[in-house]
């Protein structure tokens, strides 16, 4: 497996091009990250949204336009921040067409003979997930390097959020994985469990 990284728009967001020898799977493609995308992808297999925030999802649509047979997936919860440009900022909506429908829980999915296992860990919004494709953990702004996302936006519940770090403490089968983060560096799922406790305090 081969793991692409570009970063995109002012809040440099990361979209990730997972390659396998199945295919490719989009992450999170932001502002302008359509070409880079389309250049890096000869056989993709569907565009990912670990949540529903603008600039995780903004060329959505474009790359729906471009790759018409392969699915949008996000979770369902956040299916309204891809449906309507719901902080009037010029985003052209796009339309999921898989929702994960699991709650506080996992769900895999079996897309192009890969399982992607979708955590949901609502806090900064209503659906956000990190996903896991074979062994690799992509958090978008659930857990940085080092810090966690923000729960005082709208759409945000930081009692969620609360909720969402004791289970992400718990999961031991993830601990060794890396974990690839929507912003700033990559780090080690076990290395941002043993921050847990930290950050509580500061929710």
């Amino acid at each position: 497996m081969k793991i692409l990284q570009q970063s995109f728009g002012v809040y440099q967001t990361h979209c990730y091009v997972v390659d396998l020898p199945q295919g490719q799977f989009i992450i999170d493609p932001g502002e302008d990250a359509h070409q880079w995308v389309i250049a890096h992808c000869q056989k993709p297999i569907a565009i990912l949204n670990t949540h529903g925030h603008f600039d995780h999802i903004w060329d959505n649509a474009k790359l729906q336009e471009h790759f018409e047979d392969i699915p949008l997936i996000c979770h369902k919860l956040d299916a309204f921040l891809l449906q309507s440009d719901v902080f009037s900022l010029g985003l052209t909506p796009s339309r999921p067409t898989l929702l994960v429908e699991s709650y506080k829980a996992s769900q895999t999915l079996t897309l192009g003979g890969v399982e992607v296992t979708f955590h949901h860990f609502p806090g900064h919004t209503p659906g956000c997930c990190m996903i896991e494709i074979d062994g690799h953990i992509f958090s978008g702004d659930f857990i940085f390097y080092r810090s966690i996302g923000r729960s005082d936006f709208a759409y945000s519940n930081p009692d969620d959020m609360r909720e969402s770090l004791l289970r992400f403490e718990s999961l031991q089968d993830i601990a060794a994985m890396p974990l690839y983060p929507g912003h700033g560096e990559q780090t080690i799922a076990r290395d941002e469990q043993a921050n847990v406790k930290f950050w509580l305090t500061r929710i």
